[in-house]
């Protein structure tokens, strides 16, 4: 090979190499999200558990992430805090609730999503009843992206999950218990009713295989371009 060409076959290499990596990365990530999404599936699905009982499995260092929940009390409507988020493509507002439930626990649930001209609770008409409520626990630590805002707690603007903070901003009685976490509602029969709740697979994206068939197509791409490049280079020399 003529010397002038091995520049073009390093880089070449290395930039195959590299987008091969790349799309193998993707495909390690795909097969992760999909054991996640298969672990909330046979969580979200298994026999509901009680606050206490969450409360009780936590303490003995269990992993709770996702558990299913089933619990009875009531909304504080007037106490809801606000989670800036999408609704269809459009500004909309995620709305969190403290609820108090039969057990003499307090828990903040994520009960979805609603469009912003509706993030008054007096304009959807909450039903101030008790209520029975499906949820599935949900952590939410440490998810503040890099160019987030800080959360405001005195205008109830929230832009990421902090859950100390949210649930600081809240009046709760002193005898009750607190969960540290957040509930979040799951989709009921009413699919119309806001906020609209969503399951938690929801919110994770899975597009890893679209990832890596893109950075693999990259490579082959490049590794085609390049062999042809080289070849008319060895015609033109040999000429």
């Amino acid at each position: 090979m003529k010397p002038r060409l091995w520049p073009i076959v390093f880089w070449a290499g290395l930039g195959i190499a590299v987008l091969t990596a790349l799309g193998t990365w993707q495909l390690f990530r795909l097969a992760e999200k999909q054991a996640l999404l298969a672990e909330i599936a046979e969580r979200s699905t298994a026999p509901p558990l009680s606050l206490t009982e969450v409360l009780a499995r936590r303490g003995k260092g269990a992993d709770i992430e996702f558990d299913a929940v089933k619990v009875r009390g009531v909304f504080d409507h007037a106490s809801e805090r606000h989670k800036l988020a999408t609704f269809e493509g459009n500004p909309g507002w995620q709305i969190i609730t403290p609820f108090r439930s039969d057990e003499g626990i307090v828990a903040l649930v994520d009960r979805g999503v609603v469009p912003a001209d509706l993030k008054d609770a007096a304009k959807r008409n909450e039903n101030p009843a008790p209520v029975e409520l499906n949820a599935v626990v949900r952590a939410h630590g440490q998810e503040r992206g890099f160019f987030d805002p800080d959360n405001d707690a005195d205008d109830n603007l929230w832009y990421w999950w902090d859950v100390p903070a949210m649930l600081s901003s809240v009046a709760i009685a002193p005898d009750l218990q607190v969960a540290p976490f957040i509930l979040q509602e799951l989709p009921g029969s009413a699919a119309n009713r806001f906020p609209r709740a969503a399951g938690p697979e929801v919110q994770l994206r899975n597009n890893h295989l679209q990832y890596a068939i893109t950075w693999i197509s990259f490579a082959v791409t490049l590794l085609v371009i390049a062999g042809l490049f080289i070849r008319k280079q060895r015609k033109t020399t040999d000429a």
